[in-house]
């Protein structure tokens, strides 16, 4: 994969420059501007491609991210924010799972949407530039047309890189059967009975454990983000020790997460090192290695520096973050998480109070 990548960005990148030496001037000066609004329409299409194919196969639309620009459904409605995240800068569309019916199928149509709607803004786009040429806005669909080739091209290639699977590379992997396929597909399973509102220490041990041993057999990327489902079932359950251990087992996998993603890791770290354990020096390690972004749940930033506060006695600050925690709860993604997470927030007020 990395030999074709190489050859197709080669063969784009001579292409794109032969084509430079013989448009106008004022074609290339029309670009220079254009080339980001441009770029981010092409990403916006792609990931739309996306929600419309989950909607399609019945997932819960959640998160629609293009560039800097990021809008979330919370209980109250769409909310925009800032995206600081650079790792989902190239655009990022979350649409949950409802129930595990069919899942291969429907997670693979899910998968395509994006990759087709690109196909079709290149066709819609370059139609466009043959219509208008050759007027000045022509190039500038030429322009949209080309980087949403690249954009299909990118997407619909199987591979895997910086802690991202590509479209083709999760449809590959769910069609072609056997290992790969089995544990996408308890990945899903886990993930949609999480999110659909089942708490840790329901989810199911043996799916977790298949799919760990499989990760292993198939050296799957993904494999590493089971550390924080035994973490959070184990913790579930009271088992403190075997939580600790998952914890750092995830800890020591971090490498291997996107950098954005990484700060999940922290803050759960300093959230159970402050909560479950009451160690001040680790809970306070790990959150000074936590920075704030977009798609971390607030719930879970003021539950931590809730239960720091109760190891630093100050109660007034403690009892505002509990308050304010729990009614950020019901716009967490993860429902299963969240309702673990409530119950340790009660405890704690009455601990407080």
């Amino acid at each position: 994969m990395t030999i074709i990548g190489a050859g197709i960005g080669f063969l784009v990148g001579t292409l794109g420059a032969d084509a430079a030496k013989t448009l106008p001037k004022s074609v290339i000066v029309m670009w220079v501007p254009l080339f980001v609004p441009a770029f981010l329409f092409v990403i916006g299409f792609h990931e739309a491609g996306h929600v419309l194919a989950g909607v399609l196969v019945k997932f819960d639309f959640k998160m629609y991210v293009v560039g800097p620009f990021l809008w979330e459904k919370e209980e109250s409605g769409w909310k925009f924010k800032w995206n600081k995240n650079v790792n989902t800068f190239g655009g990022m569309v979350i649409c949950m799972p409802t129930g595990n019916e069919n899942l291969k199928n429907r997670f693979s149509i899910y998968s395509t949407g994006g990759p087709l709607a690109s196909l079709l803004l290149v066709g819609i786009s370059y139609l466009i530039f043959i219509i208008l040429a050759p007027i000045m806005i022509a190039y500038l669909f030429a322009l949209i047309a080309f980087l949403s080739g690249v954009i299909f091209l990118s997407t619909a290639i199987p591979f895997h890189t910086g802690g991202f699977t590509s479209d083709g590379g999760r449809i590959w992997n769910l069609q072609l059967g056997g290992d790969k396929a089995r544990f996408e597909l308890l990945i899903l399973k886990i993930i949609s009975s999480s999110t659909g509102g089942l708490r840790p220490s329901k989810l199911s041990l043996s799916d977790l454990k298949e799919a760990l041993a499989l990760a292993k057999k198939i050296n799957a990327p993904f494999g590493v983000y089971l550390h924080s489902y035994f973490h959070q079932l184990n913790w579930d359950v009271g088992n403190l020790e075997a939580a600790e251990k998952h914890l750092q087992d995830y800890i020591s996998e971090i490498e291997s997460i996107p950098a954005g993603v990484q700060n999940a890791v922290w803050l759960d770290a300093a959230f159970y090192y402050a909560y479950a354990k009451k160690d001040l020096e680790k809970a306070s390690f790990y959150w000074n290695l936590f920075t704030p972004a977009a798609m971390i749940p607030k719930a879970q930033i003021f539950a931590t520096e809730a239960s720091i506060n109760v190891l630093k006695n100050e109660r007034v600050d403690t009892l505002k973050k509990i308050d304010t925690a729990i009614k950020e709860i019901p716009n967490m993604l993860d429902r299963g998480i969240g309702i673990a997470l409530q119950e340790k927030l009660v405890a704690l007020r009455n601990q407080v109070s």
